[in-house]
């Protein structure tokens, strides 16, 4: 069988796809430690009453841009609008094509658009600032 038959038919996918889980699982968590000042945006009403925290890339691996995940936990701390949400995930996606990453970018992006979702209990989630649950804010053009 070739490369190619193997890597694109039934169960092809299924060796990238443990692989990454492999990856994830075997990552090391960075320390959470306090936001830099530079990393706030604006708050839309006021400031969440939970300090902003930062951990690099969670529970995946930094590789050599911890500071696109620490900049968008940042702008995940302060929550906001769906509209800004999404823009936060692009802007995060963008990063880390930047420096170099683009199919990690992509893998990155689509896991932080399903599980960045405000309606879940998570430490992770938008507006993680703000006690559960807190939910989308309305635009307030930032």
């Amino acid at each position: 069988m070739s490369d190619t038959t193997e890597a694109t038919g039934p169960g092809g996918l299924l060796r990238p796809a443990a692989l990454a889980v492999l990856l994830l699982m075997t990552a090391s968590c960075s320390a959470s430690r306090p936001c830099d000042s530079d990393m706030l945006v604006h708050t839309p009403a006021s400031e969440p009453p939970h300090p902003c925290r930062v951990d690099g890339c969670s529970m995946a691996p930094d590789f050599d841009f911890g500071y696109c995940c620490d900049n968008h936990d940042a702008r995940y701390w302060s929550g906001g609008s769906a509209e800004q949400r999404k823009h936060a995930d692009r802007e995060f996606r963008a990063c880390i094509v930047d420096a170099g990453h683009p199919l990690t970018a992509g893998i990155y992006y689509y896991a932080v658009r399903m599980g960045g979702t405000p309606h879940l209990p998570t430490s992770w989630r938008w507006g993680f600032g703000w006690d559960y649950p807190h939910g989308y804010t309305e635009e307030d053009n930032q």
